[in-house]
């Protein structure tokens, strides 16, 4: 099973996040029985999970190599979250919160600004460096439903809340400190990093119903399209000709995170006014989720055979 999973890019992420998935569609119920398993089956563990990797993965961020980890990563996601903004206040600008196809800004915003940690740090691991991998901690921002939230808020003029940023930045700020003091312990936390990410594919697929997914039909498919030709070519662009890179980050952060399918839920929580438009969300976002977590790994594997990017023997 493990030599099976390796050889599909993402694969320790993806499968083991597949198979969580038809458990939540067609078992809902089953791992909810409280305690310490509820815990590690169901969602409820992915903000620990997704904690405890960004302060494991900052341990390796050396501090004499953060300014390369700065300028790759650091300006690709400062890319990101420009075009996240701009593209979001230009959605409601045009189409309204109403939104166009079926697609509500609510929709719209929440799917732009995901990005799929989990799977970064996947391909990160088979095709990238150790800078790459160490830089998962600043994908976790990202990663959250307070960008999302974030952005949503800025483009309708709605009150801000910092705290889920800085929830996120604490655990990464711990690491860089303790790996940099004591190189043994960053030596002692790295290898956990991919031991971890099966359970956090597993967390995030736990909170897909993949009929529901499928029941967004169009939209769906729609929203995917919509994520990939406004975010990918830019940034890709951004990464092979101006940063001069292998363009490997750039599709580690094509894909939309299982975690955003909360999103529309938590915003309908604080703006009733969009609670209509929320179930209707989640079903396109969670079949975007699906689908950007087959794509972007096949692509993957096309890119990097044709580029003659190998995977790592470390993978």
């Amino acid at each position: 099973m493990l030599k099976f999973m390796k050889k599909i890019p993402g694969g320790l992420l993806l499968i083991p996040m597949l198979i969580s998935a038809l458990f939540a569609t067609f078992a809902p119920n089953l791992f909810k029985v409280a305690g310490i398993t509820e815990a590690l089956f169901t969602t409820k563990g992915i903000n620990y999970i997704v904690g405890l990797i960004c302060f494991l993965s900052s341990t390796a961020l050396d501090l004499k190599k953060l300014k390369k980890v700065i300028r790759k990563q650091g300006s690709i996601l400062l890319l990101k979250v420009i075009l996240c903004f701009g593209f979001g206040i230009l959605f409601i600008k045009i189409f309204g919160l109403g939104g166009v196809f079926g697609i509500s800004a609510l929709t719209f915003i929440t799917a732009i600004c995901s990005l799929n940690p989990s799977l970064y740090l996947a391909l990160s691991h088979d095709y990238g460096s150790e800078d790459d991998e160490a830089a998962f901690g600043l994908t976790g921002i990202l990663c959250v439903p307070a960008f999302p939230i974030l952005v949503y808020s800025i483009a309708k003029a709605s009150k801000i809340d910092w705290t889920p940023v800085i929830s996120v930045l604490i655990p990464i700020i711990l690491g860089i400190i303790i790996g940099n003091l004591d190189k043994d312990m960053a030596g002692f936390f790295g290898p956990a990093v991919t031991i971890l990410t099966p359970f956090m594919g597993w967390a995030f697929g736990a909170g897909i119903n993949i009929i529901n997914a499928v029941k967004a039909g169009f939209q769906g498919i729609i929203l995917t399209l919509i994520f990939y030709l406004l975010m990918f070519p830019i940034i890709f662009f951004f990464e092979r000709k101006i940063l001069k890179e292998n363009g490997i980050t750039t599709f580690g952060i094509s894909s939309i995170a299982g975690l955003s399918v909360s999103v529309p839920a938590i915003i309908a929580n604080s703006d009733p006014s969009v609670a209509a438009k929320s179930q209707t969300a989640i079903a396109q976002i969670a079949l975007g989720v699906v689908l950007t977590s087959i794509i972007t790994p096949i692509l993957t594997g096309i890119y990097t055979k044709k580029m003659g990017i190998e995977k790592n023997k470390r993978a």
